[in-house]
């Protein structure tokens, strides 16, 4: 899916959440280890929850946000959730995991915000960046949690 306006960019981060959920949410049901299990659980639903608040976000912008274009940041990375095989991971390697990818997620939103001059669209990224920020920081407090049980 090529992506050039931010509407795009939310369409493209929706999906990576999706597709995260399905595949933690699969990889749970294999697992063996209670406590990975739990985690890999937990994990599917939050990406889940992640992914709707990005559909509903989506769907309350302004024209104008989600219809700015966006397409150097494209131009220069990749953008796309590896193949990795969650059954076989420890729950530090599952952890090390997601937070690469939802600092790669946050990294994304912080240049699109700083280079974007329309300000409803920089609004839009600010506020998605703040969520993608404190939800990343929230699985972290959370697996902390979940793995001193």
């Amino acid at each position: 899916m090529p992506v050039e306006t931010i509407n795009q960019v939310l369409e493209m981060t929706r999906l990576l959440h999706d597709n995260l959920a399905n595949k933690l949410g699969k990889a749970a049901s294999y697992q063996q280890k209670e406590k990975v299990h739990m985690l890999l659980d937990y994990l599917s639903l939050h990406e889940r929850e992640l992914s709707r608040t990005l559909k509903l976000s989506k769907n309350d912008a302004q024209a104008a946000a989600i219809n700015t274009w966006c397409i150097d940041y494209f131009d220069k990375h990749t953008f796309a959730l590896e193949d990795v095989d969650y059954v076989n991971m420890t729950f530090s390697e599952i952890m090390r995991s997601i937070v690469t990818i939802h600092n790669n997620i946050i990294d994304l939103y912080r240049y699109l915000a700083l280079r974007t001059e329309a300000v409803e669209a920089k609004a839009l990224l600010n506020n998605i960046l703040f969520l993608e920020q404190h939800e990343a920081m929230r699985i972290v407090r959370d697996a902390e949690e979940l793995e001193d049980l």
